[in-house]
């Protein structure tokens, strides 16, 4: 399909940011950190740094941060919200990017948002999604439950937001050094939300280097074409059928 590289471009950067966290787990202080270092990684994939013409000649990428809503929330979003349910990562459908002007593409202060609701019922019924993906990425320091709310709200906004985007992506970073507990939690809530909600495709890694040693262990669950090469499994617990849990010590 025409859509294919770029989500093997997508997956293959989710699977080196997963990687660098299980090499270097402080890499990422905060956040924040995570998101861009996630959008550098995006922008050096060949099939995702090209620029592409918006029907009025302006030039943009397709990978974008805390980009807006387009057929979400049709019942309308409101001050309170906007901030929490905009895509972190973004990547737009270069189809959508060459058929609408910069200003609807760019869709700042909602504009976009307004232009295709504004289409008739049967344009909008034939439209595709905008969005080829969209991710929230979470680095989380330990379970807590602050922490599983933050979690919950991000699946959730994922739920709401397959209008938007033709694939859904979550990728949980646990940085803590007890993995027995720590990881358990947000893979009891994960796999049960997984399981219903299969057009997600999650993840979730959790690592800890010190003077001491390093462990790390991830699962991914649902729907991947590309993964992490994670350690060997040797720990007694059962492995997923779906995924591999890993646990290593060095």
């Amino acid at each position: 399909m025409f859509v294919d590289s770029y989500f093997v471009a997508f997956e293959r950067t989710m699977a080196r940011l997963i990687e660098r966290f299980q090499q270097a787990p402080d890499l990422y202080l905060h956040q924040e950190d995570l998101l861009a270092g996630a959008f550098v990684l995006l922008q050096e994939q060949g099939t995702l740094h090209k620029l592409y013409p918006t029907r009025d000649g302006r030039l943009t990428g397709l990978v974008h941060r805390h980009y807006q809503p387009l057929l979400s929330f049709p019942d309308g979003l409101t001050s309170a919200n906007e901030s929490d349910i905009s895509h972190p990562l973004a990547l737009l459908d270069p189809r959508f990017v060459r058929s609408y002007p910069f200003e609807v593409v760019a869709n700042i202060n909602g504009r976009g948002r307004r232009a295709l609701q504004a289409l008739s019922a049967v344009d909008r019924d034939a439209l595709r999604p905008p969005l080829l993906a969209t991710a929230h990425l979470l680095l989380m320091e330990q379970v807590s439950s602050s922490s599983m709310e933050k979690l919950h709200n991000a699946f959730m906004a994922l739920v709401r937001a397959e209008p938007d985007a033709q694939r859904q992506y979550m990728v949980v970073l646990i940085r803590h050094w007890n993995l027995e507990d720590q990881i358990a939690q947000v893979l009891d809530r994960m796999e049960r939300w997984a399981d219903s909600h299969g057009h997600i495709s999650a993840v979730v890694a959790q690592a800890y280097r010190d003077d001491v040693g390093r462990v790390c262990g991830g699962r991914y669950l649902n729907m991947w074409s590309h993964m992490a090469p994670l350690p060997p499994f040797d720990a007694p617990s059962p492995v997923s059928s779906r995924a591999s849990l890993v646990y290593s010590a060095i």
